[in-house]
């Protein structure tokens, strides 16, 4: 692959894609998600990719210069991406290998306990499919492999969906641990993988920071990890999602903790869930917003993602007493942060209330955040206190 003047610039400070538009030649008639040698408009050598030309990102770098790309290579980019977990604590679930910002563009590999689950996202990978599971099966010696390849990034690159088992026995459901915490999940039907690590970080948080009695809110609230957290120190929580088998999950869950009598769940849409609970005259210390992405391009933001953000910030804001907390994510890599800041104040001037930020937090180290690749930074949270107009 041959590419205009200038394009290799980004791609030697370890920007992994190429676009259309960038590519001056392709030589040899490659197969589509073949391994092929990239080149500058002079035929200097940079590295090397899976090249797809059905696909709107026909480039994905894999190495610089003349690395050879086997199955020796991709066993060391796996044991470099587990080493780089080390430091992780408390839990016996991570995140293993996350995709581009691991070097290993389109792959994504969460460990629960014994169990592994891999997402295949472009056809590059899907063509080591084989290699990638002999090689997870001889680093990490799992009970299971599952794989759970069902996302919207497969279609792009001439793919199906695929979910299923490719190895040994995983169990359903699989336990995850975290600081002392069981949660029962299923990496057959649940959300994602099964269970949103990326939010691990903000969870211990909240649970430093609750105190007896309190009252949390926890919104789109999935198998109730954050719910779980607060009442295990001490607080009452209340789940919605719209999901009946996830809110059977929180009752399991927090009859498995212990935590029965603290946790109670709400079905139904979140916005409508949380007009009922004005409408009961419910207020709460903490509000947890974290909804799905919502929007995967930044002009669905603009058309009505946006007015969705602040309309639930508002929700949020009149259902916590003065001097509670709201944590405001969104896991959607067009949405901004100062896009949450921006809903997040507009709420306030409709509620009539200050609010002074806590802290800014975004997604933790299992889930790498690479400085020249800014479509890894997708977590974002902006975590504020309410003050009355008075304060």
């Amino acid at each position: 692959m041959i590419l205009k003047p200038h394009a290799e610039r980004k791609l030697r400070n370890f920007y992994p894609w190429a676009f259309h538009d960038e590519i001056a030649d392709v030589q040899g008639d490659p197969e589509p998600g073949a391994i092929v040698l990239v080149r500058d408009s002079s035929g200097a050598l940079i590295g090397q990719g899976f090249y797809n030309p059905r696909a709107s990102i026909p480039l994905r770098m894999l190495s610089r210069g003349e690395e050879r790309i086997d199955a020796a290579w991709l066993r060391r980019r796996l044991m470099e991406a587990a080493a780089r977990r080390r430091e992780i604590q408390g839990t016996n679930a991570v995140r293993l290998v996350h995709g581009e910002a691991d070097g290993l563009p389109g792959l994504i590999v969460d460990r629960y306990g014994e169990v592994l689950v891999a997402q295949i996202r472009n056809l590059g990978m899907e063509r080591w499919r084989e290699s990638i599971l002999e090689a997870l099966r001889a680093l990490f010696a799992p009970r299971g492999i599952y794989e759970r390849s069902d996302v919207e990034a497969r279609e792009d690159e001439g793919l199906e969906p695929y979910t299923g088992l490719l190895w040994g026995e995983v169990p359903d459901p699989v336990e995850v641990i975290e600081d002392g915490l069981v949660f029962e999940t299923s990496v057959v039907r649940g959300q994602k993988t099964g269970f949103y690590l990326d939010q691990r970080d903000n969870r211990r948080r909240l649970r430093g920071w609750v105190r007896p009695g309190d009252r949390v809110l926890d919104v789109y609230g999935y198998i109730g990890p954050f719910a779980l957290h607060a009442a295990a120190a001490g607080a009452t929580a209340v789940v919605i999602d719209k999901d009946p088998w996830a809110l059977g999950q929180v009752e399991r869950n927090a009859l498995r903790n212990g935590l029965a009598d603290r946790i109670s769940v709400r079905l139904g849409d979140a916005l409508e869930m949380m007009e009922t609970l004005l409408v009961e005259d419910r207020r709460f210390d903490w509000v947890v917003l974290d909804p799905p992405a919502m929007a995967k391009r930044r002009i669905e933001w603009e058309r009505g993602v946006r007015r969705r953000f602040v309309e639930m910030a508002r929700l949020a804001l009149r259902l916590l007493r003065d001097g509670g907390g709201l944590f405001f994510s969104s896991c959607a890599y067009p949405i901004r942060l100062e896009d949450l800041i921006e809903a997040a104040r507009l709420a306030a001037s409709d509620v009539g209330c200050r609010l002074v930020v806590r802290d800014v937090t975004y997604q933790p180290s299992d889930h790498p955040w690479v400085l020249q690749i800014p479509e890894t930074l997708y977590l974002k949270t902006l975590i504020v206190e309410k003050q009355s107009a008075s304060d």
